[in-house]
Parts: structure tokens; sequence; C-alpha cells
């Protein structure tokens, strides 16, 4: 506990006391003694600290009581000739505070103003930087006084002084001195108090340094900062899915006095997960404008090339591959299939990124392999669309043809009833991606096997029969490697037919 005194020694005049807590929390009350002929007051600071050491036997009224880790304060408009007394007390671990008094307050003026809205927003976070923003101080805009803003980011919790800040970054024993001529005549106006600290040697409080570079103390991972008159500064060199508190305080350079924000939280983003991709395996995801998908991939044989496919399903993407930063290869419209075939590549891990600019989610498959025999599609035809023979098309049957490739491959053939609107556009939102083992079982014409070295080698012609007249109708391919239920499905252009009316 500490005690503090001074006298009031002109009737009616203004009274002002404020304490700064500079780490832990205290408590603090003020009790008003009336002053009497045995206890003369001669104005000098010497006399108040002697005072103050002394601690006079007086009693008097409480006429303040405070707790916290604010900066508070307390005001007498017009107090009678008296001696006030201040006891301190704190309320956890030995600590500092700092204490002002005064009875000239309107026109000292050494705490600068805070806004009528005092908050701190913070905006723009990414995975390390975030952007800090608030209102002038009246002090700088009504005043026009000089001042600064500083700012302190920690991981633990808001502080409230700047004591608070230097307080944590400086081992816990800095008080700002004000410059003069803000002493008012007495000694101990702006002076650091504190209760004892055990096998700790004092050091000097009469002066602090507020640095104009960004200083940190690793041990209590504070960051802190002064930016001159901006108001608005971006912090850096935060770390990715982290908590931090933040806090603004304005300085009047004249009197080396600051007052604080209101200070707030904020959470940085975190690294964006990536997915290994396995080895000959095919992955299925999606993707969203405002967040892309990130994976890895290994290279350990580096005689071997690595093919990279991306199959879009719904909507257009775009797939960037890098190693260590340096793009090696990129498709930006992936609107079907594509394949990157990289080579002369070195052993290590690959980024690979899918991103697209559609408002909608968009769909897509990634695989990826260093063994060719693990290629799970089927190879397309430069032309895929599906002709339609429209002079044999009749009231319940219909015949179309396509292009086939010169590998072991099986075809399957779906039709569907659709709208006059679908058939009048001729397109519907599908998914490219789908699988024939998804559609209805009645949507399915045929399945056949196509074998290299066939007569009909290069195109392959189907007649449906059984159709209703003057039905429209599309009609789907789907193209698997000869693995069949395991290989990865590939559509044709669809084709949209109507039978005759009558037969």
């Amino acid at each position: 506990m500490s005690r503090y005194y001074f006298f009031v020694e002109d009737e009616g005049s203004p009274v002002l006391i404020v304490v700064e807590p500079c780490d832990t929390e205290i408590q603090w009350k003020v009790t008003q003694h009336e002053v009497t002929e045995a206890v003369s007051p001669d104005g000098s600071g010497e006399h108040m600290e002697d005072q103050g050491r002394r601690g006079p036997s007086l009693t008097g009224p409480v006429v303040g009581r405070f707790s916290g880790h604010d900066a508070m304060s307390y005001f007498n408009p017009a107090s009678q000739r008296a001696m006030y007394r201040v006891q301190v007390t704190s309320r956890g671990a030995d600590t500092l505070f700092g204490m002002y008094a005064t009875t000239t307050p309107d026109s000292d003026k050494p705490y600068p103003e805070v806004p009528g809205d005092p908050e701190v927003t913070a905006s723009d976070v990414s995975k390390s930087a975030a952007t800090l923003s608030w209102k002038p101080s009246p002090t700088e805009t009504k005043f026009h006084l000089p001042v600064k803003y500083c700012i302190a980011v920690n991981r633990a919790r808001n502080l409230k002084t700047l004591c608070a800040v230097n307080s944590r970054r400086n081992g816990g024993d800095d008080m700002p001195m004000p410059s003069p001529p803000f002493r008012f005549g007495f000694d101990f106006d702006f002076k650091s108090f504190g209760f004892k600290r055990r096998g700790k040697k004092r050091r000097n409080r009469d002066k602090i340094v507020f640095p104009d570079v960004k200083v940190m103390a690793p041990q209590e991972n504070i960051l802190f900062e002064c930016v001159g008159d901006k108001k608005a500064y971006t912090v850096a060199g935060l770390q990715p899915g982290t908590q931090y508190f933040y806090d603004v305080f304005v300085v009047n350079t004249l009197t080396n006095r600051s007052s604080a924000y209101t200070g707030g939280r904020l959470e940085t983003k975190q690294h964006k997960r990536r997915t290994r991709l396995k080895d000959g395996k095919v992955t299925t995801a999606t993707v969203k404008r405002s967040k892309g998908q990130a994976y890895t991939v290994r290279v350990g044989d580096t005689q071997s090339p690595l093919q990279l496919t991306v199959q879009s399903c719904m909507g257009e993407v775009s797939v960037k591959i890098s190693r260590e930063g340096d793009v090696v290869a990129k498709e930006s419209r992936v609107s079907s299939l594509s394949n990157l075939v990289l080579t002369n590549l070195t052993e290590g891990d690959y980024q690979v990124a899918v991103s697209s600019k559609r408002k909608r989610p968009s769909t897509f498959k990634i695989f990826s392999t260093t063994n060719p025999a693990k290629y799970p599609y089927a190879q397309m035809p430069s032309d895929t669309k599906i002709k339609q023979f429209e002079k044999l098309t009749t009231c319940d049957s219909a015949t179309i043809a396509w292009l086939v490739n010169d590998e072991r491959s099986k075809y399957c053939l779906y039709k569907s009833v659709v709208s006059k609107k679908v058939f009048r556009r001729k397109q519907v939102t599908e998914n490219s991606c789908e699988n024939p083992r998804t559609r209805k079982k009645d949507d399915k014409v045929i399945c056949r096997h196509h074998r290299p070295g066939s007569v009909d080698r290069s195109v392959m012609i189907e007649r449906i029969s059984g159709l209703k007249p003057g039905t429209r109708y599309k009609f789907d391919v789907y193209v698997q490697k000869h693995r069949g239920e395991t290989g990865q499905a590939l559509m044709y252009r669809s084709v949209y037919i109507k039978t005759k009316r009558r037969c």
C-alpha cells in the first residue's frame, strides 16, 4: 500500500487527480482532510513528499474509490481549502503506477482527448497482417496541439494504458516524466510511484522512449510502434491463425501524456490447408471464387514425368503448379479436361492451386501420377460431337454416330426426355463429371466395348428404337477405359433429337 498527499490552498479551486496503472490491476481511494493551522502547507513539493513518507495520522471522508487496469481520475470542480490523501493498493503482484494532480486542469490539458467514437477498427486481416484505423484526437483537430499515435499488439490481453505497454516491454519499470513546463511547480506531479520489488534494483524512470521503428519484446510478444499522426496503419509480421489484442494510444508530445482508445482483438487467417495428392488417385472437390483449393504433389522419381489432370465438372477453373514460389506450369481456363505434363523436375514437393472466378461454386476432379499406366481416363477424339442422321430419324427411332479412340474402351449411350425450353436452348446446367452409374436405369440404351483393329474402329453408329412420336430427346455418350466401372467417365457433347409426329 502507498499513500500520497497534496494541499489545495485556494478555496474553490478545481482538483484533478489521475492514477495510471502500469500493469497489475490496482485499487485506490481519495480522502479529503480539512487543513488546520497545525498542519499548514508551505507549497513546496519537498514538504509534500515528506508528508507522504511520514504518512500523517489524519481522518477524513472518502470522496472517491476506483479499481481496475484503466487510467482513472477524480475530479472536484470546486474544492475547499484541504489536504487530499491518495491511497493506492495493488490487487495482484508488485507493480508500478503513475499519478498526476493539478488545480488548473482547464489550462494544463496534459492528457490528450480521445474522440467521441474511440473504437479502433481492424480491417484487411490476412495471414500475416492487419490494418488498424481510428478517428483523430480532438487535441489535434480542435486544440491544434502536437500529438502522435502509438500502436500495441500482443497475444495476451488488451493493455489499457501506455504505461502498461512499456512496463511489459521493459521489464516493468518504465513510467514517463513530462516535459517542462508541465510539472506545475511540483516535483511529484508526474512522478512514477510503485510498490517495492524484491530482488530487483530500481531503474531510472526519468525518461521514456517512444521509438519510431517497430520494437518487439520476444519474452512478452508485444509489438509496439509509434506512427506519427497517421490514422491508419498496417501491422505486419503476424502469425497465421493467431488471436491478437490491439490497442491505440494518442500521446501529447508536449507533455508526454497519453490516452487510450478502445482496443479490440482480431484473428489472422489460417494458412491454406494443402491436401497431399496420392499418386494414381482421383480427388473430387469444390472451389469458390473467394476460396481456392491447395494441394501438394510429392515428386521422388525425377526421371519420370509428372502428369497432372484437372477435369472441370461444373464451371470453369484455373490451375497453377509452383515450386518454392516459382510457377512451373499453369492453365488459366479449364472447361473440360486439361492434362499438364511436367518433365525435368527436381525432387521435392510441388504446390498445386485451383481457383475459380465463377460466382457459384465450381466442382472439379484432380489427378496426378508419374506412372502413365495409372491414367484413369479414356482417350477422347478431337471431335466430341454426336452426329444425328436426320434422314434416318422416324417417329419411333433415331440413328446417331460418334468418333471413337484407338484403344480398348467402353461406350455407354443414354437417353432422356427434355422440355421444349431445354430443347430450344440445347443446353442444360449439368455435371460433366457425371458417372453413368448415377443415371436412371430406364435412361440406359446400350453399352458397347470397342477394341483396336475392329472394322468400325473410327466411328460407332447406333440406331435407337422404341422412341415416342413427336418427343424431344437428349442423347449422351460416356466413354471409359476398358477397366469399366473403375475408370473415370468422360462425356461427349450431347445431341438433341425430336422424333417425327407421324409414322
